[in-house]
């Protein structure tokens, strides 16, 4: 491990620990007990098969960008989707990613670039509308988050019709003669554009487009059930519909900033002061941040396991994988 990676990866266990030690600090642990005691179980199980809707539209939305470089089996892709969260989980610098690259070009002989650049667009996918799911909810739910709501929407909605229609018209972009003189100057940045051009030809099929955006929308909706069903679970009754999705949108915001594996600390952070900004006590928003975050792990850890030895792997090549893929 180069000594950078090593850095990294110390600041982000500093950083982890260090949340982890504001979080719980002068927290009255016996009331998590009490807490746990008056709680509806029979949402922690409406808790996990949302889960498993969240993680079978995120597959689908990854197997309609796929779908125009490279015809997947939906199965064989949900498990790849569940071990790369699982290694993310498990292992630093966001290895899941790389797992997944070299899981689907080693199935389906796919170039890795061509993978990479699919993996470009979800994520771009996801943040685009994660972020426009946030200003809707915090209005539908007249939640104050410090911006003007209105605008940012509207924004957001132009920002994401401007990458579809950047991406439908690629190739003739690229074939501008501005943009050819700007490739004899700055041959590295057009290799890469061009890269992530190729995981864009999905946006060229307007059903695909429509089937991409409305997979995405569904798979956030029901990461927010899952926040929905522990406060039910939990009996917080000051965490509705709405004030869940702004619990979801903490906890995403909070996987950008350097942690140990599995995010641990920034998370229960992130959530739980948010939760306590609407007035709930401190032992209630902390063990709602991390009855999500642990229930989560645990699922989604051992779904990945399982299918690493059921695809014929094991966690040894799987490491070896990943290692290699990013040194490369």
């Amino acid at each position: 491990m180069k000594t950078k990676d090593i850095l990294i990866a110390s600041l982000g266990i500093i950083i982890s620990f260090l949340l982890i030690y504001l979080s719980f600090k002068n927290a009255d642990f016996s009331k998590f007990l009490l807490i746990l005691k008056k709680s509806d179980i029979s949402f922690m199980f409406l808790f996990l098969i949302s889960t498993f809707f969240e993680l079978v539209f995120r597959t689908l939305k990854w197997y309609l960008i796929l779908k125009p470089n490279v015809t997947t089996d939906l199965k064989q892709l949900f498990k790849i989707e569940v071990i790369s969260l699982g290694i993310n989980n498990i292992l630093p610098f966001r290895m899941g990613e790389i797992t997944k690259i070299f899981l689907v070009s080693h199935f389906y002989a796919i170039p890795k670039t061509t993978v990479l650049s699919t993996v470009f667009i979800e994520r771009l996918m996801d943040t685009l509308i994660l972020f426009a799911l946030l200003l809707l909810y915090s209005k539908l739910g007249g939640i104050n988050i410090l911006i003007n709501k209105t605008s940012f929407f509207v924004i957001l909605n132009f920002a994401i019709i401007a990458v579809i229609i950047l991406f439908i018209f690629s190739d003739k972009i690229m074939i501008h003669p501005k943009v050819k003189k700007f490739q004899n100057y700055h041959p590295k940045i057009h290799s890469f554009i061009i890269k992530i051009k190729n995981g864009g030809v999905c946006f060229k099929s307007l059903g695909l487009t429509f089937l991409i955006l409305g997979s995405g929308i569904i798979q956030w909706n029901f990461d927010v059930l899952n926040n929905f069903f522990m406060a039910k679970a939990l009996k917080i009754h000051a965490i509705d519909f709405f004030k869940a999705a702004i619990s979801v949108f903490a906890g995403s915001l909070s996987a950008s900033v350097p942690s140990m594996p599995g995010y641990f600390g920034n998370y229960e952070y992130a959530v739980s002061r948010v939760c306590m900004s609407w007035g709930i006590d401190k032992e209630t928003s902390l063990l709602f941040a991390t009855s999500v975050h642990i229930l989560g792990y645990i699922v989604i850890t051992l779904a990945a396991v399982i299918f690493i030895y059921s695809l014929g792997l094991n966690f040894r090549k799987i490491l070896s994988m990943s290692k290699n893929q990013k040194e490369k």
